[in-house]
């Protein structure tokens, strides 16, 4: 096989997973998580049970999938803003893309609500976007500053600990803040934003 015809297939088995992340997340918002079964998120992908275990080995592993893809997003909306942003700024703005979805998406809060009751997605979840988000934000910190790789993961583990107090108190019922006023106020108490 040429190295074209792998690169096709890699793009189309990257379609067909994403369509199966897609399928799950709509399952997993209108019944729950542990009332899914992986026959459903199948039958909602339009695949049988056995090809979806060719791209996923659990239901979890595919909601996996899809917070790492936030998580991408996140770090590719930091990696293109301005160079003279401050990292703590920039950090705070590359939320936005995902603020912006959470605003427009009638599923988000019950998708934040699905994070809290399944905190081992939710430490994988952060695992990953901590890593790619550090490596976003590292060409950005001075290199006299010490080991940037270090500071580079304190940073982003900072900023999503910040998202997570703003999407909790953005959950609580009685909250009619918007999330990303909630966040400017939880990432300024950690550092002051410009």
């Amino acid at each position: 096989m040429s190295e074209g015809d792998l690169s096709l297939r890699d793009r189309a088995r990257r379609a067909v997973r994403a369509e199966i992340v897609d399928a799950a997340l709509g399952v997993f918002l209108s019944q729950g998580f542990e009332a899914t079964t992986v026959e459903e998120i199948a039958q909602a992908a339009g695949i049988s049970r056995r090809s979806y275990f060719r791209y996923f080995a659990s239901k979890d592993e595919a909601l996996a999938e899809a917070l790492a893809c936030t998580g991408r997003a996140v770090a590719e909306a930091l990696t293109g803003r301005p160079s003279g942003e401050s990292p703590w700024d920039a950090l705070r703005r590359a939320f936005d893309p995902l603020l912006e979805q959470a605003g427009r998406d009638p599923n988000a809060k019950a998708l934040g609500r699905l994070m809290l009751e399944r905190p081992s997605i939710r430490q994988g979840k952060d695992a990953v976007w901590q890593s790619e988000i550090a490596a976003a934000l590292k060409p950005r910190l001075p290199a006299d500053g010490g080991d940037a790789s270090l500071r580079a993961q304190a940073l982003a583990a900072s900023a999503i600990a910040c998202l997570h107090a703003a999407q909790a108190q953005w959950l609580s019922p009685d909250e009619h803040a918007d999330l990303g006023a909630l966040l400017d106020t939880s990432m300024a108490a950690v550092h002051p934003l410009a």
